[in-house]
Formats: C-alpha cells, structure tokens, sequence
C-alpha cells in the first residue's frame, strides 16, 4: 500500500504557525531565563528543578531512614530549603511528599549523582525515552521523527525541564505501552504497571485495555504494580506504606488545605478551574467526577475500534488529563503528544477548528497558574474539544474501513 499523501498548508496554518513558534519561543525563554534570573521572563520558578527538589529530597531522607521527615510536610520543606538554600533564589513554599512509595524505586538510581547531577539526568533519560517511545511502532513511521521533535520543543517540555517534572516518563510510558500492546501484551503491561507511581494518571489504564480486550496485559499491568510496590517495601520497610496509604485516603476525603492552597489549585485541572471560575466546592468536585466519567466512557469507546491505534492513544492522553484530579502546566506534555500524533493521521487539509483547538493546547503551559491567567482556567474545555474532534475522526476511520468500498480498494483513512 502506498503512503498517505501528506497534506499541504492551509492558510489558516500560514496564520496560526508564527503563534506555534512564538509561544514555544517564549516557553524557552522562561526556561533559559529561570536558568539565570528567575522571573526575568515569566512566572518566578524560584531555581531550577523545585519540584525535582521534592523526589531528591524523598530519596535521600529514605536513604538515611529518615521516613519521619517525609511523614511531616513543614519539616520537609525546611529540609528542601536548608538543603539547597544556593541553590534556590527565594525559599520554597510548602512541598510536601505526596507520591506513592513506589516512585523511590524509580528515582533510587539517580540518588548517587547529588541534587543537580541527578536533576539533569532524569530529564535527559526520561526525555530519550519518549523520544525512542514515539519513534517505534508509529501508525505513520515517516511523521513519527516530527512528533518526537514537537514534543520536545513544545512549552510543555520547556516547564516540565523547568519544574525538573516527570512528564517525560509518564508519557514515554504510556505511549511505549500501548506501542507494544499488539505484539508483546505482556511487556507491554509491564511497562504500564510503572504507572502506578503517578495514580491519577493511571486510571484509565484497565479501562483501555478492558476494552481493548487485553487481558493478560491487564494481569501483566496489575502485577507489575504490586511488584513495584513490593520492591519499595523490600528496600525502604513497610513503614512508609502504613504512613501513606491511610493518608491517600485522608486526602481522598479530606484534602489537606495546605495541599489545596499550594499545589492542588495552582493546576488546569476541571476542579481547580471550576473553583477558579468561582464554582463551590461541591460543584466543583462535581464537574472534576463529570469528567471522569467522560474520560472512561470515550476511553473505553475508541479502545473497542481496532483501527488507527496511534488515534486511540492520542485520545488516551488526552483524557489522562481531562480525568486527573490533579494536573500541572508541565502535564500539558501528554496534551502535546496527543494533539501531534492526532496532526499526524491527517491526510488533507485541517480545517480552521483543528488548528484552533491545537494552537489552545499548545499555549496552555504558558497560561499558567490559572490562578494568575484566567485564559488558562477555560483549559479543561480546549482538552475536551481535542478529545472529540480525535474521536470523530476515529470513528470516521472506522466506518471507512467497513464500508464494502474500503474493504475491495483499501485507502488510508482521512480525518478532517
């Protein structure tokens, strides 16, 4: 079969490219300048890598068998500050450990290398593997080096480098997931089962390969999870998941209003939107199950196509995001990932809404905190437009490829 045509510019692109290429400019921009003057462009982000200060500062005080340190989110920040006080600018806020104990398994081999040798190579890992992520298995293997660049150019890999986040890994882990699904099940829910150490983001998971009827990925998923749980309970105690588990779900129940007032609202998720929005607690909390249920029915709809994976997956991303209940600029990256792999299935022409929708996911890291940019608290509704117009087109691919026509003359589907 010959290759999709690719499709030309339109000129709606001619006018909405310079703002693509501004906005990853100035997204740089404040990276390079919290490399030297914090502020200077943009938001403050205080020093480099302040959130990775978070997951160094965790595995170090387990390396001590220090747990009472993380158990106590005042004492630990006063740690973080005392710790890389030249380092940071200004003091941190409060940076409480809130990650399952899982993660430290993870961030165990970066530990030797000190707070900014280990900082820099857990970017540059976690960005390679995204890179070799994207690059095996595309559904079109000639666009897949363009969908790697964009990620790694996008403002959302320039915040998450910024932040030192791990975006990077939680994408890269997704998409090299369900890349191997079809032919290597079993490695591919390995690779999934690392998820767990970022739960919000692995909800849809078992949705997906429910409904793709993925079963023993499914079992793979789940006991890579409890071997990573137990890996961490084998090389830091069973301490610190007596600790964390009942404060899972004190925070499930009853969030910690110091949590709330620095990390939870300072996100683009629909709960922290909506309370931005002026939206009460109960119905903001309404909206963010809303979404929810939006996530695992479109989820649990596109994984029942067989056709088009890297579409299935984009909506997967994006309703990754749409489903969390708490989300950062930086998790814009999963947004980018989608929207480039959605752009990368087109075989003619977008349509002005396409771009649209696309130039609002590329500048959401930039419309950032929603508490400051009130643009940004609409950000929900660009993430929920991009997963309807991905799933149209999915669905669209589908019914070509049944239609009798498709079935004598095979064609590349198009979406419009």
């Amino acid at each position: 079969m010959s290759p999709a045509p690719s499709p030309k510019w339109g000129p709606v692109a001619l006018v909405v490219l310079p703002t693509f290429a501004l906005a990853t400019l100035y997204g740089w921009a404040v990276l390079g300048s919290t490399a030297f003057k914090p502020g200077f462009i943009g938001l403050n982000h205080i020093a480099l890598g302040t959130d990775w200060a978070v997951f160094w500062g965790a595995i170090r005080a387990m390396l001590d068998g220090n747990l009472p340190l993380i158990m106590d989110g005042d004492r630990f920040t006063a740690f973080l500050n005392d710790s890389l006080r030249d380092w940071l600018t200004v003091p941190l806020a409060y940076r409480p450990w809130f990650y399952p104990p899982s993660f430290l398994v993870l961030l165990l081999p970066f530990a030797p290398l000190g707070f900014i040798g280990s900082y820099f190579a857990f970017q540059i890992v976690t960005a390679a593997a995204l890179v070799a992520a994207l690059l095996v298995g595309a559904d079109r293997p000639d666009r897949a080096r363009f969908v790697a660049l964009a990620a790694l150019l996008s403002p959302a890999a320039a915040i998450t480098l910024a932040d030192g986040q791990c975006s990077f890994l939680v994408a890269a882990l997704i998409v090299a997931g369900f890349r191997a699904l079809p032919d290597r099940p079993l490695l591919a829910g390995a690779v999934l089962g690392l998820l767990s150490f970022k739960p919000q983001f692995a909800v849809l998971i078992p949705v997906a390969l429910i409904a793709a009827g993925q079963w023993r990925a499914l079992l793979a998923t789940a006991g890579s999870a409890l071997a990573l749980a137990a890996a961490s309970a084998l090389i830091f105690g069973l301490d610190i998941w007596i600790w964390w588990l009942p404060k899972l779900i004190e925070n499930m129940v009853s969030a910690d209003p110091k949590w709330v007032s620095y990390g939870r609202i300072w996100g683009h998720s629909v709960w922290a939107c909506a309370r931005l929005l002026g939206a009460g607690e109960t119905l903001a909390s309404t909206l963010q199950a809303a979404a929810l249920v939006v996530a695992v029915v479109i989820t649990a709809l596109s994984f029942r196509i067989r056709g088009m994976p890297d579409l299935r997956l984009a909506v997967l991303l994006a309703a990754t995001i749409l489903a969390a209940p708490h989300s950062g600029p930086y998790d814009a990256l999963l947004l980018v990932v989608a929207l480039t792999l959605w752009f990368a299935s087109f075989t003619s022409t977008p349509g002005p809404l396409p771009w649209l929708v696309a130039t609002a996911i590329w500048v959401v890291p930039l419309a950032s905190p929603a508490v400051y940019v009130e643009a940004g608290r609409f950000a929900p509704l660009a993430t929920l437009a991009m997963i309807g117009l991905i799933f149209q087109g999915l669905r669209r691919s589908d019914a070509s490829a049944a239609s009798p026509a498709c079935q004598s003359s095979p064609s590349s589907s198009i979406v419009r």
